[in-house]
């Protein structure tokens, strides 16, 4: 299985495992598949990004709109530019940097979309159908192609399960959006951590390469936050 593939199936693995939101599985996605920006083959790609964030800056600029989308996916392109692979974006640091980022230019981008007051005549909330949109839009310029299609085709198909009911309608919780940003992104370095050059978890600070005791004990962290942060939402919940 390559690289991209194993990524995103791990991330939708433990998606499921936590979560019914299909926005949080994107979301999770979406992480999975960034620290691999640092990879040469990915170049090309990351300088599209660069220039489609200067593109935005001078767009919203002369717009006389904010220019914070613009310059977070410059600062997104740089990172990954003078980053080795598996160097600072599989690091700690690195991720809680990307995740940051990440969760920026969601915000950034439905701030500026729901400036322009739009209306919406379906029953689905308008925040939540534009996070949708951009969930979409984000997975073609970040995903490989087959899994940004597929990522395309599952955000399409929630929407229209929402609009027919099958799927409750749920607010937007923060709490939800970050942590499924950062469950993405750790089940990144969860996975490398058993591959044999490992990852460099304290990078750049130490050079050491950690292996599959580290990947558990970040899978541990992650089970164990979930459980802080969500219990309430849990069967067991009531029994204590």
């Amino acid at each position: 299985m390559s690289s991209y593939k194993g990524h995103t199936v791990f991330a939708v693995m433990l998606s499921f495992l936590m979560f019914y939101n299909p926005l949080a599985i994107s979301l999770a996605i979406l992480g999975a598949n960034f620290p691999d920006f640092d990879h040469e083959f990915k170049q090309n790609q990351v300088l599209t990004i660069l220039a489609l964030g200067i593109i935005t800056v001078c767009f919203l600029y002369f717009l006389n709109l904010p220019i914070y989308l613009g310059l977070i996916l410059i600062l997104l392109s740089l990172i990954f530019l003078f980053s080795s692979h598996r160097g600072f974006t599989h690091s700690i640091i690195g991720v809680l940097i990307q995740g940051v980022l990440i969760f920026l230019l969601i915000f950034c981008a439905l701030d500026l979309a729901m400036s322009f007051n739009p209306q919406s005549n379906i029953n689905i909330p308008i925040n939540l159908l534009l996070a949708f949109i951009l969930l979409a839009v984000l997975g073609i310029f970040f995903l490989n192609k087959k899994v940004a299609i597929l990522n395309t085709v599952f955000i399409i198909s929630s929407i229209f399960l929402l609009y027919f009911g099958v799927l409750p309608i749920f607010k937007l919780d923060i709490r939800m959006v970050v942590f499924s940003i950062y469950l993405g992104l750790f089940s990144h370095l969860i996975l490398d951590s058993f591959t044999p050059s490992g990852i460099r978890i304290f990078s750049p600070f130490i050079k050491n390469e950690y292996h599959k005791k580290a990947g558990i004990l970040i899978f541990a962290l992650l089970l164990a936050s979930y459980f802080i942060l969500f219990s309430q939402y849990l069967p067991f919940y009531k029994f204590f």
